[in-house]
């Protein structure tokens, strides 16, 4: 299982459907720009991941993809979830990997549970996070 928490950043869950396992990123920005292409942005961590795949044995039609996350906090005017969730949806179109499931913007947070053996994914929804939802 791979569980994160997520606000605006986004997690991309890649599941290989013949070799029955997955991987997972969680992201904070959707583009690196300028700066140094690190797992921090979604550019360069949802391209690290399907390489990561590919060299674990997976043949990219074999993908199927999960976006979760990239909610926008009203306390605040950042389109930064936005942008994240824009920038899943291009990379993964980029590569023609299927994406098939989205749960996206909105408000709340998230808690994410990827089970990497069958390629589910369970996303709770709250207002706010417990410090027993990072370790839970």
């Amino acid at each position: 299982m791979i569980c994160t928490v997520l606000g605006s950043c986004v997690a991309v869950c890649l599941w290989d459907c013949r070799k029955r396992f997955g991987g997972a990123n969680h992201y904070i920005y959707g583009w690196a720009g300028n700066n140094s292409r690190t797992a921090r942005y979604g550019d360069a961590s949802i391209q690290c991941l399907i390489e990561l795949m590919i060299k674990a044995g997976s043949a990219r039609m074999n993908l199927k993809a999960h976006i979760v996350g990239g909610g926008q906090n009203p306390d605040f005017s950042s389109a930064v979830g936005v942008e994240n969730v824009t920038a899943a949806e291009k990379i993964l179109r980029r590569y023609d990997i299927e994406v098939v499931t989205r749960d996206t913007g909105g408000n709340t947070g998230r808690k994410l549970i990827f089970d990497n053996e069958c390629g589910e994914v369970v996303v709770y929804k709250g207002m706010s996070v417990r410090r027993d939802d990072w370790y839970r």
